[in-house]
Order: C-alpha cells, then sequence, then structure tokens
C-alpha cells in the first residue's frame, strides 16, 4: 500500500465516526439527515475495503463477535429464504436493504478508535437529545391550553419531529445507556450533575410521548439497575413509584392502568395481530410469509377493524416470526442472547468505573428493546435500529481497545 493510500485509509478511520455521530444525533428529527449520513460512511468504508482490505474488515475477526457473527449470517440467510419463497414474490426484495443498518454495529466497533472518544460521542448524543427535548417541552407548554380543551390528557402526545414511539424508544434507549452514571461518581469525561441535568428533559419528553411500551420497558430496567447495581435506589424507586401513582391526576393513571387491559382498544387490535400472526407462521412454518405485502397476507385471514392493523404485527417476535419462519426466529433469539452473554461478560472483565457502567447502560439498551418490542414493530423502525446498533456497540468498543493494547504489549515483548 502506497503513502497516499494509506493516508486515505486514516482520514476514513477519522471520518467515519463522526458521519456515525451525526446520523445517530439526526435520526429523531431529520431522517434526510441521517440517511446521507449513512450512506456517506458506507461509501467511504467501501472505497477503504477496495484499498486496505485487510484494514476495511479486521472489525468482523475480533473474538468478542464470534456469536453474533453467526447469528447475524444466521438472520441474513433466513430473511434471504423468506423472500425467495416470499408468499407475494414481487417486490419481496425492495426493503430487504434494511439489513444495511447492521453495519452502524460493525462500524462503530471497528472505527471508534476507544472509549474516551466514544464516551465523548455519548455525551454529544445525549446533549443534542436534551436540546431537542427543551423544545419539543416548550412547545407542549405552548399549546396544552388549546390541546386540553379539546382532548383528553391522554390523547396529547409528544410528535413534533417523529411518531411518538419512535421518538419515544430512541429517547429511552439513550437515556438508559447512560442511566448508570447518574446516581455514582466515575471517571467518565463529563461530571454526573452535568449528566442528570441534560437526561431530565429527556426523561420528561419521553414520558409525554405517552407510549406504553417504553414506559413499562424502562420501569423494569431500572429496577434491573437496582437489583444489580443499586440497592438504595431500588428501595426509593419502589417507594415513590406507587407514592407517584397516587399523586397523579385520573388522566395520566387511567394511561397506565391501560397497559394491563385487554379490552383496551389499542391493546385488543394487538391482541388481534398477534393471533393473526401465529395463523401466518402455522401456514409457513419453515420459510415464513416474508416482510412484503403484510396486509395484504393479514386481510386473507382477518378483515382488519382497528386503525393502522395488519400494516404490521406490532411485536418484533411476532413479526420475525411470521415473515422468516423458525430460521429466521431462532436466529434473532440466539442473536440477542448471545449479545447479551457477551456484554455481560465483558461487563466484568472491565471492573469498576465507568466502563463498567456504559457496559450495563449497553445492556439495560437491548432489554429495553425487547420488552418495548413485544408491542411493537422496532425491528424494522429505520431511526429506532439507528440508534439501537450505535448504542449497544459501546462495551465492544472498549473490549476492542483492551484486545489491540494486549496485542501490542505481546508484540513488544
Amino acid at each position: 500500500m502506497t503513502a497516499t493510500t494509506q493516508k486515505l485509509s486514516k482520514t476514513i478511520d477519522i471520518a467515519i465516526p463522526v458521519f456515525i455521530l451525526i446520523q445517530t444525533a439526526a435520526v429523531g428529527i431529520s431522517i434526510a439527515v441521517s440517511s446521507i449520513m449513512f450512506v456517506t460512511w458506507m461509501i467511504l468504508w467501501l472505497v477503504q475495503f477496495i484499498i486496505d482490505r485487510q484494514h476495511a474488515i479486521s472489525v468482523f475477526t475480533l473474538p468478542d463477535l464470534k456469536w453474533i457473527n453467526i447469528f447475524v449470517l444466521l438472520y441474513f440467510l433466513a430473511e434471504v429464504i423468506s423472500r425467495i419463497f416470499a408468499v407475494y414474490p414481487e417486490g419481496a426484495f425492495d426493503n430487504i436493504k434494511r439489513l444495511l443498518l447492521f453495519a452502524i454495529f460493525y462500524a462503530s466497533v471497528g472505527k471508534i478508535t476507544g472509549t474516551l472518544l466514544m464516551s465523548k460521542m455519548l455525551i454529544a448524543l445525549i446533549s443534542l437529545s436534551s436540546v431537542i427535548s427543551a423544545i419539543e417541552l416548550t412547545t407542549y407548554a405552548v399549546s396544552f391550553g388549546e390541546m386540553i380543551a379539546k382532548m383528553q390528557f391522554s390523547e396529547i402526545r409528544i410528535d413534533y419531529f417523529n411518531y411518538p414511539l419512535t421518538i419515544a424508544e430512541i429517547k429511552m434507549m439513550t437515556l438508559l445507556s447512560v442511566f448508570p452514571l447518574l446516581f455514582q461518581s466515575t471517571d467518565f469525561p463529563l461530571s454526573r450533575k452535568y449528566m442528570i441535568l441534560l437526561c431530565l428533559p429527556v426523561i420528561v419528553s419521553m414520558l409525554l410521548t405517552q407510549s406504553r411500551n417504553v414506559y413499562l420497558a424502562f420501569f423494569i430496567c431500572m429496577v434491573l439497575y437496582g437489583i444489580v447495581m443499586n440497592r438504595r435506589f431500588l428501595v426509593v424507586l419502589l417507594v415513590a413509584v406507587p407514592v407517584g401513582y397516587l399523586m397523579l391526576p385520573a388522566g395520566v393513571t387511567q394511561r397506565l392502568t391501560s397497559i394491563f387491559d385487554a379490552s383496551h382498544p389499542s391493546n385488543k387490535s394487538r391482541i388481534a395481530m398477534w393471533e393473526t400472526g401465529i395463523k401466518m407462521f402455522a401456514d409457513h412454518p419453515i420459510t415464513g410469509v416474508a416482510d412484503n405485502k403484510i396486509l395484504e397476507i393479514y386481510s386473507e385471514y382477518k378483515t382488519p377493524e382497528y386503525h393502522s392493523e395488519g400494516v404490521h404485527l406490532h411485536s418484533n417476535f411476532i413479526m420475525i416470526l411470521a415473515t422468516t419462519g423458525l430460521l429466521g426466529f431462532t436466529a434473532f433469539i440466539g442473536l440477542f442472547a448471545a449479545l447479551i452473554l457477551k456484554q455481560f461478560k465483558l461487563m466484568r472483565q472491565f471492573g469498576e468505573g465507568s466502563k463498567k457502567l456504559l457496559a450495563f447502560g449497553s445492556i439495560l439498551v437491548v432489554i429495553s428493546f425487547l420488552i418495548s418490542g413485544i408491542f411493537e414493530w422496532s425491528f424494522g423502525d429505520h431511526e429506532v435500529m439507528t440508534a439501537f446498533f450505535f448504542l449497544v456497540s459501546v462495551p465492544f468498543i472498549t473490549a476492542k481497545e483492551e484486545f489491540i493494547a494486549k496485542s501490542n504489549e505481546l508484540l513488544s515483548s
């Protein structure tokens, strides 16, 4: 490799993390900007593959990614097979490009050079989210009087930049990625008090999206944080939640209790979609029906009765099962199991400090995504998956940094 191509390869290594950060930060407010950034760094990575192939693909050989790589490949295979044998073959491969989003995870692990850079990127991400949330809260406060006169409180949702469920899940994962840092002093580049200040508007705006699956996932993750990391926090949480519930107005508590109300219209529609999805899987257990023209397939089993019923199946698990069959579902479960198990292993290896806390935050991101995804097709949401793949890369970036450091020590000894 010539000096010129080597310099270009190093420039690409610097540029890709910048574009990934902009892509992830912009995903909640501008799909266009986010998509442009994605295409830009993907092209740069392809150029690097051409001029410096070994360096471009070195991330895939990291030992910590072995089982994740296997299940990703199995899932890709299942997606391809399901589309070859799709119920509606025409256009079956049109939306398979969303699989390219997996590259965000690999590029983040491969191109973000270490824990310090990754920490600064997280600070930038939460800072922008905080600014956007402050704008949303201001808009909400200004228009609240007019809105409450026209509709119930439970129908007033923050949705100014994107669909409320999408916004809520992105905010939830962003918050949880740094949540463990808020209650312990560490070597993180930004002090705890400033992190708390940045997170407050994000938490409030997330709650005002009134996304019940996010409420449930966020609460469970806070409980898990208390059990694993901070028993005092757990005690305060378990006292504060019922007390706070009793103090909330009826409009708010009704929204919360509706999570467990099977007769609620939104819940009834989801149950109907899940039942129909199981029937679709039963008729196509091996290959699935493929993620193409789902409404047309759905309508062959049941006439839609509710708003947006049958467009998708409102559950990651049911949707994967129905569209990719047993192979895809097994690969999906295996991928997330491998991801969580490896994250836990790395967290134990990191000892104390911000590395351990950020690793646990990344675990909470995965768990929250799985819980909220029981009730929503977030695995097929471009914006949500952009944030997800970046945030779950965090402990692997640290592990790569330590792996390289140990390898250099062995070479120099």
